[in-house]
């Protein structure tokens, strides 16, 4: 009898096992416009990934919403990340954050920036989930004046914000050491790609539509290297 009850258990286990095998690997991008148009355009990077990926092993979940800042993601990754319970989490924020303190004048200090994103890292990583983190990519492919959204910055303004992305890019990278997560160093990427291949310094068109939101080429140079955190 006894032989018989552990058979039966042994069983089960077997198969909530094969079960859990079965499910899919979620993984969640959290971030802003850019993570949002990833999934809603076809050369988006999150649509390029998953056309790489089996849709059996892997379930791509994006969580961007435009306009967002840390300050956002603060009012909503329970629901969008720790609510869903993923493997892999990317988060892709900062470039609002920046842009919209000389915009608007409602961005955010580096301060908050820092605060909020070490709240919404030490909680993800209470599920056990990998986190990658991405540092901001450009606002303005060139050096010089920069116009986006009939908006017009002139040299000063352009240097203010580099120095403010590249600061913002440096309290990632901190973050990423102190918590031992992944990072994806977008800025850097993005930077050396520009360096090699903008020749006419030109605001956007190489890697961006605007200067900011992606292009095909600039989706698939972070499909690419995204891809490589989840294969």
């Amino acid at each position: 009898m006894r032989k018989i009850i552990f058979l039966i258990i042994s069983l089960l286990i077997t198969s909530c096992e094969n079960m859990n095998d079965s499910q899919p690997s979620k993984i969640v991008f959290l971030g802003d416009s850019i993570t949002q148009q990833a999934e809603d355009f076809e050369d988006g990077f999150i649509s390029l990934i998953r056309q790489n990926l089996s849709e059996d092993k892997f379930e791509l979940i994006g969580k961007g919403i435009s306009g967002n800042k840390v300050s956002d993601l603060l009012t909503r990754y329970k629901s969008d990340v720790l609510d869903l319970n993923p493997d892999l989490v990317f988060i892709y924020i900062g470039i609002n954050d920046v842009w919209h303190k000389y915009d608007f004048g409602t961005g955010s200090d580096i301060d908050l920036y820092e605060k909020g994103l070490r709240a919404i890292i030490s909680d993800i990583k209470s599920l056990g989930s990998k986190i990658v983190l991405c540092t901001p990519t450009v606002i303005g492919e060139n050096t010089g004046d920069f116009e986006l959204g009939n908006q017009f910055k002139n040299v000063e303004t352009m240097e203010k914000m580099n120095g403010d992305l590249d600061t913002f890019s440096d309290v990632v990278r901190k973050l990423s050491n102190e918590y031992e997560t992944e990072l994806l160093d977008l800025r850097k990427i993005f930077m050396d790609y520009l360096a090699e291949n903008n020749l006419n310094n030109d605001a956007a068109g190489i890697l961006t539509t605007d200067g900011v939101h992606l292009n095909g080429q600039g989706n698939k140079l972070i499909a690419d290297q995204m891809i490589k955190f989840i294969n």
